[in-house]
């Protein structure tokens, strides 16, 4: 089965999508921002920190490129009150594997 480009990102990265197929997560980011929260890290423990970007793909990249960050989430909009209210609803996006 060959997998698409963007499905592809997604295994090599390290992450999975939680919504339903990566179809459905670029609908729903069609017109909101997401955010970033880097909540476990390697070496370095600065606590939690988030960032807002304009795309999933943006976000990802991000996460990718801090290498200590190994406990992350991108969610839905521009705030997350709490991680599992997050999941519960079904504003993450996506989620590290580590």
């Amino acid at each position: 089965m060959e997998l698409s480009e963007e499905t592809q990102e997604f295994v090599e990265s390290g992450t999975f999508p939680v919504a339903a197929n990566l179809h459905d997560a670029r609908v729903r980011l069609a017109a909101d921002e997401v955010t970033l929260v880097v909540y476990g890290w390697h070496n370095v423990e600065p606590g939690t920190l988030s960032w807002v970007f304009p795309s999933l793909t943006a976000a990802l990249n991000a996460a990718r490129a801090m290498r200590n960050a190994v406990k992350w989430v991108v969610v839905r909009g521009k705030e997350m009150a709490d991680l599992a209210g997050a999941r519960e609803s079904g504003a993450v996006l996506a989620e590290s594997a580590a």
